[in-house]
């Protein structure tokens, strides 16, 4: 839906804000991260949201101009700005979401973050109407990010790992040792790995190996660790499943704004429905997270 008509929003001015930060992503898949820009703490945890979710293949800004994009080298798979027509109080305008991306199967992501009460309102609701409208001719999805969503206790875990992901020269050797004294599936703590690994490197090196498999796992959606409920440390059980096991998926974001008093599944429950297995191995899987209780 991008438009060569349509400028884009100045990122260094956005409602006379300017840019807090940027976040590296790895979902390119080359050597060193691409960086996104965010300008609210709701637009970085819903960056940080999308880099770990395992069924989306990329994201960006679409809301950012050519020009920023190509000053600042941030890659745009999609043309930007990604522009969506809406009627407000009878008068024609354009909204520019805060995120864009694609899923695994192909399909277009539109995303967009802030606060809830914020999105509540009239023009907001008519602004993601028309996003609903153009994901689904599309064949895509629209989510949207608010507190009640994007929960602060698994933003803070995700930060935490997304600091440790940054490759190390020592970490492929360090990454086949890790395979012999912590197999997938096995429950193991930080600093009970670190131990195992001997006195051949150094005990930050070691550290810094368990901590980028954690993040590496959970982008890809095999770290069994519930991390919208517990606090990372040295000492919290860690799981990594297999890569050819069944991803765990984030709660997913809503498309639309509504109140529910449902229960939460967990984590368990929510990666044992997508799952594919076979019985006996999710037993196995299911003993593997109760030691984890």
């Amino acid at each position: 839906m991008s438009e060569s008509g349509i400028r884009g929003i100045d990122l260094f001015k956005i409602a006379g804000e300017s840019i807090s930060g940027w976040i590296p992503s790895w979902k390119t898949g080359s050597q060193k991260p691409t960086r996104q820009p965010f300008c609210s703490l709701m637009e970085e945890r819903l960056l940080l949201y999308l880099e770990y979710h395992p069924q989306v293949c990329w994201y960006g800004r679409g809301d950012i101009s050519t020009t920023f994009a190509s000053t600042y080298k941030i890659a745009t798979p999609q043309p930007v700005p990604f522009s969506i027509n809406y009627l407000f109080e009878g008068n024609a305008h354009i909204y520019l979401p805060d995120a864009i991306g694609q899923l695994a199967d192909g399909s277009l992501l539109i995303a967009e973050a802030g606060m809830e009460q914020e999105k509540r309102r009239a023009r907001n609701q008519a602004k993601a109407e028309a996003a609903r409208k153009v994901a689904a001719t599309l064949g895509g999805v629209y989510w949207i990010g608010t507190e009640a969503s994007l929960l602060p206790q698994r933003h803070a875990n995700l930060v935490f790992l997304h600091a440790r992901r940054q490759p190390f020269p020592s970490f492929q050797e360090l990454a086949e040792a890790l395979q012999v004294v912590w197999p997938y599936g096995e429950a193991a703590c930080v600093q009970e790995i670190v131990a195992r690994m001997g006195e051949r490197w150094s005990p930050a090196e070691k550290e810094a190996a368990v901590w980028k498999t954690c993040a590496d796992a959970a982008a890809c959606g095999h770290l069994l660790v519930d991390l919208a409920q517990i606090q990372l440390t040295r000492l919290t059980p860690l799981i990594c499943l297999a890569p050819d096991f069944s991803p765990i998926l984030p709660d997913p974001l809503p498309s639309v704004l509504e109140s529910s008093d449902g229960p939460v599944a967990s984590i368990w429950e929510r990666w044992k429905q997508s799952s594919t297995e076979r019985p006996c191995v999710r037993q196995r899987r299911r003993r593997a997270w109760d030691a984890l209780r």
